[in-house]
């Protein structure tokens, strides 16, 4: 948010500040007097501190005042107060000094190491910010320097933003700020404690964001490599668009990606955002379909491409001033664009457009929440901090929701022109056909064979359009049906790797306060075995029983009794978490010793920090085997030749997909024999497979036993799908292979699966058989031959 002064507010601040000094030198104070600021008082209850009205701020409009000229008589009497908590100027060419005076009444024990105190300065585009602290004689003390100007090297701490540290014994600092973006002074003053728990939590949101951005980034783009979907590569370069601009923005690209690069930010941030600006606007053209549906709308997106485009080039050639204003000045006319179409098709009842327009909402409102905590008006938490970054991923969340019911509309969409085409193309078949009929009854016998023949050709070709539009259609709903199901597989890792991540984090912060003053108390013998336990921690743990876990925890107690222990229970279950229930002589003196129960808890905290990020690496594996599984399975073999493949491998790629829908109340059996390669099309039958098995979990209810058997007999490969379901009663069993055949309700089933099943399997030169009774269940065999 950037604050600039009005005329008025100009007008009346010079009135008000000349009128304080008429009174000051009525009354014969000194200006430097007035102009004094109140000292931050640091005590034993000092944690953290937002500065700014702390602060008397000097504009240096020439930028070329140094330390030496500030701290002289003439200068140090133009300082004026802030009334600002996050001081705001706006975009300047001037240089901008602060000045705060530290009193640190707080008087550290002989045993306490000194610690310096922590300031940062929250706003990671500031190009150069310079930190000066004398003591209280005017000796200088410290000198550092920080910003995205600045070598990453030479910053005094790592932090994604600029971060400094000031010693107890200073007691005046000033600084220095020059920016070409907006010049911002949010600044911070921490203790040690507090700054290393505000970095903890700051790194931990960071990497949960960016790690589901990059999770969905991955996901979307290869279903846009497999499916060749342009909605899918535009929502992949949407994402992409945003997490750049996002990573630029707030110091994690300089902090991570491009450390080496001085002042490259100057360039890439308003590049991002023109990148990002520009996929947003693709994006909702191709979701909402705008060319068809608001073609103005469609239109004006067009127009506006054009200097957004512009400025994407010009990015690496303007200045950021004059590049981001830009931007600033296209980015209203960009909003109309998004927020206007969204309301406008869902003003329509467009259902797509109302979720589209419901996504931005919350977006906004996430930024406004932190333009709001910047100026005062919202307090700042970790809410308003991050409402940007929660915002953005509730919006990511349901575009997708609104792309993944755009492609079910749009499968619907076909089925229905598909049986409207196939049924018209049927009619005026059968109207030529009956024509041709007339004429042939008063031509020759030649003329009506040749009737005949036309006849048959026309009803090949057409036979043979149909199946094509038929497999395309169950193509579209298979891949309706991998969205669901792996959307909903890679949610539950995704949740375990936030959880584990918050574990990870109250642990470690409890362990960096507790360990380091509890290992000064020890003595080396000590310290060492308390290492040696902790390492015991990562060792991966035997499977035992409640019953044997109940018996060794008994067999300890007696031991911990016997040896003179209070609460000896209690260390029988602490140890046991270390798998160090044999190992109770040699760890004993830990026990004994007069700080066991600090030992404990850091103990403890470790040990919680080591199993959370074991579960985090159990969840990753768990993502990674999903996206392998879809990677594999979306490899079409698009070629007209076969090639050899393993059907259990295909097989057991799909069980994979299907595996969130089998894990609760599905027992999976795998029959499997060793069978060699067969000559097919390893994606066809794969698609034969994913129809198969989806209709056998319906006909369960997603309750009961799916068998799966591969196995060879004679010249054939045999698989079969087998469940324990309802049955198929007699009467249908010769009409479940017919094309639209359901049993299903209407929007659920569409009667084209066994039919593209049963032509797959035929272009193979094979055969499905069925075995089913009623209330038992179904099963259904394909024989593929070796030897076609």
């Amino acid at each position: 948010m950037i604050t600039r002064t009005t005329p008025f507010f100009a007008t009346f601040n010079t009135f008000v500040h000349g009128l304080l000094a008429l009174l000051v030198a009525t009354l014969g104070l000194s200006t430097a007097a007035w102009a004094e600021q109140t000292a931050i008082v640091l005590d034993k209850h000092f944690t953290e501190r937002t500065i700014g009205l702390d602060l008397s701020i000097f504009e240096d409009k020439t930028t070329q005042r140094t330390l030496a000229d500030i701290r002289s008589a003439e200068f140090a009497t133009q300082f004026t107060p802030s009334t600002q908590k996050n001081p705001s100027f706006g975009y300047t060419q001037s240089a901008y000094w602060a000045r705060w005076t530290l009193n640190d009444v707080h008087t550290p024990s002989p045993l306490q190491a000194v610690v310096p105190w922590y300031l940062t300065l929250a706003y990671a585009q500031t190009d150069l910010a310079e930190l000066w602290c004398a003591n209280p004689k005017g000796e200088v003390v410290i000198q550092q320097r920080a910003g995205d100007h600045v070598p990453r090297a030479e910053w005094p701490t790592s932090h994604r933003e600029p971060a400094f540290e000031i010693p107890p014994t200073a007691h005046t600092c000033w600084m220095r700020v020059q920016t070409s973006a907006s010049m911002q002074l949010p600044l911070n003053l921490y203790t040690q404690q507090a700054f290393i728990n505000m970095r903890l939590s700051d790194n931990a949101v960071q990497a949960l964001y960016f790690g589901a951005l990059l999770v969905m980034l991955v996901y979307n783009g290869l279903l846009a490599a497999s499916t060749r979907s342009l909605a899918y590569a535009a929502y992949t370069l949407f994402l992409l668009g945003f997490g750049l601009f996002q990573s630029a923005l707030g110091g994690i690209g300089y902090a991570y990606l491009w450390p080496d690069a001085v002042g490259w930010a100057d360039s890439v941030t308003p590049f991002f955002i023109s990148f990002f600006a520009i996929n947003s606007i693709i994006f909702a053209q191709i979701l909402l379909d705008l060319r068809q549906t608001a073609p103005r709308w469609y239109k004006f997106g067009l127009v506006l491409l054009l200097p957004l485009g512009f400025n994407l080039l010009l990015s690496w050639v303007l200045s950021y001033s004059v590049a981001i204003r830009a931007i600033y000045v296209l980015m209203p006319v960009w909003g109309v664009l998004l927020i206007g179409s969204g309301i406008y098709l869902s003003w329509r009842g467009e259902r797509v457009a109302q979720i589209y327009l419901a996504a931005w909402l919350v977006f906004i409102v996430g930024s406004l929440s932190l333009m709001g905590s910047r100026i005062g008006w919202l307090p700042v938490n970790a809410f308003t901090v991050n409402a940007p970054q929660i915002g953005s991923a509730i919006e990511f969340v349901m575009l997708s929701f609104a792309l993944s019911y755009r492609i079910k509309t749009l499968q619907n969409q076909l089925v229905d022109s598909v049986r409207a085409e196939s049924a018209s193309r049927n009619l005026a078949a059968q109207a030529q056909t009956d024509s041709m009929l007339t004429r042939a009854k008063s031509e020759t016998q030649q003329a009506h064979n040749a009737a005949l023949q036309v006849q048959a050709e026309l009803a090949r070709k057409e036979t043979e359009l149909a199946q094509t539009q038929l497999q395309q259609a169950d193509k579209m709903a298979s891949l309706g049906q991998l969205v669901a199901s792996v959307t909903h597989e890679i949610n539950t890792p995704i949740g375990a790797i936030s959880s584990s991540g918050q574990s990870i984090t109250e642990a470690l912060s409890d362990v960096i306060a507790q360990l380091p003053p509890l290992l000064r108390q020890l003595d080396t013998a000590t310290s060492h075995l308390l290492v040696e336990l902790l390492l015991q921690a990562n060792r991966p743990k035997a499977a035992i029983s409640s019953r044997e876990e109940r018996v060794i925890i008994k067999r300890a107690t007696e031991q911990l009794e016997a040896a003179g222990l209070d609460h000896a229970r209690q260390k029988a279950n602490f140890l046991l978490g270390f798998q160090a229930q044999d190992d109770i002589d040699k760890f004993l003196p830990l026990l004994q010793h007069p700080l066991a129960v600090p030992i404990q808890q850091a103990a403890s905290n470790l040990s919680m920090a080591i199993g959370s990020a074991r579960n985090v690496n159990v969840a990753v594996e768990r993502v990674a085997k999903i996206v392998k599984a879809l990677k594999s399975f979306s490899h079409f073999n698009i070629g007209t030749e076969k090639i050899e493949a393993n059907l259990t491998e295909g097989m057991d790629t799909v069980l994979t997909i299907y595996q969130g829908q089998t894990r609760v109340g599905v027992e999976v059996v795998r029959n499997y024999e060793s069978i060699p390669a067969l000559l097919c099309f390893p994606d066809e039958l794969n698609q034969v497979w994913t129809n198969l098995i989806h209709n056998a979990l319906q006909a369960m209810g997603h309750e009961g036993t799916l068998t799966i058997g591969i196995r060879r007999e004679g010249d054939n490969a045999v698989v079969s799908v087998g469940d324990s379901g309802c049955g198929i009663p007699e009467e249908i069993r010769s009409k479940i292979f017919d094309v639209f055949f359901t049993t299903k309700p209407a929007g659920v089933g569409s009667g084209l699966g066994l039919d593209i099943v049963k032509k797959i399997i035929e272009k193979h030169h094979g055969r499905i058989e069925l075995q089913s009774e009623v209330g038992m269940g179904s099963t259904f065999s394909v024989y593929l031959p070796y030897t076609m």
